[in-house]
């Protein structure tokens, strides 16, 4: 396991272990902690905004297939091509570069909240509530679609926890970013991106198909990469990646 995908599940776990604890007895005095940890952090009114994914004319690309998935690449001279066990890493004669995750590696952060809630006689959705637990999708965009605004201390106890742990989970995580955070949809898949080509030496893709398999994709450049990846770029990757043929016959 990645140590990046290591220290977010680790984070999900500890902060739901303590969500569990404050669930019912101190929700007031967590949404005050709470508002006064973000009150000077403006990257936290940062919510994803929907990238427009469309099959527009490019020059031809290279098709790139792993672990299942494939899509395409906008550059097409591979300097260094690295298959590990769980990532293959792609470096391009220009300095971009791709990594790609395996979903088989993966862990599901979901089912282990789950377990941790049950290990403790509580059901999940009684602490994140419905539609943060419906999906792992939609656990991760609840957390990034939360902004300070949504501390309120007229809201039902659930939602003050909630949203206080949310926040603070999507506080830590925003570290790593300086630019934008984007959503998008494809006829196979549903994710987030983290952070933005301009701004970020490395942009952070979380990508679910229909199954709930988590693909990652990491894309970026090295120092003087000519031209750095855009979002262009990185659109083009998103509306191409899908399962394999053989994948989607399974």
């Amino acid at each position: 396991m990645s140590i990046r995908r290591t220290w977010q599940v680790s984070t999900l776990i500890c902060l739901v272990a303590s969500a569990l604890i404050y669930v019912y007895a101190r929700p007031i005095a967590t949404l005050l902690y709470t508002k006064w940890e973000v009150r000077n952090d403006t990257k936290l009114w940062v919510v994803p905004a929907p990238l427009l994914l469309v099959n527009a004319q490019h020059p031809a690309g290279k098709t790139m297939s792993y672990f299942g998935y494939e899509f395409e690449s906008p550059w097409t001279e591979v300097k260094q091509e690295r298959k590990l066990e769980s990532i293959a890493v792609l470096n391009f004669v220009g300095g971009q570069m791709i990594s790609i995750l395996d979903p088989a590696h993966d862990v599901d952060e979901l089912q282990m909240m789950k377990q941790e809630a049950t290990k403790r006689g509580l059901d999940l959705k009684s602490v994140f509530g419905d539609e943060a637990t419906r999906s792992r999708y939609a656990l991760l965009s609840q957390i990034w679609s939360l902004t300070p605004a949504d501390l309120r201390l007229f809201s039902s106890s659930q939602e003050m926890v909630t949203n206080s742990i949310f926040l603070m989970m999507k506080k830590i995580w925003m570290v790593r970013i300086k630019g934008g955070l984007y959503s998008f949809h494809t006829s196979w898949l549903r994710g987030i991106q983290e952070g933005g080509p301009l701004q970020d030496d490395v942009v952070f893709i979380e990508a679910f198909d229909a199954h709930e398999h988590k693909i990652q994709l990491w894309v970026g450049s090295e120092r003087g990469a000519n031209p750095r990846p855009s979002q262009e770029d990185i659109n083009r990757i998103l509306w191409s990646l899908r399962p394999t043929t053989t994948a989607q016959a399974k």
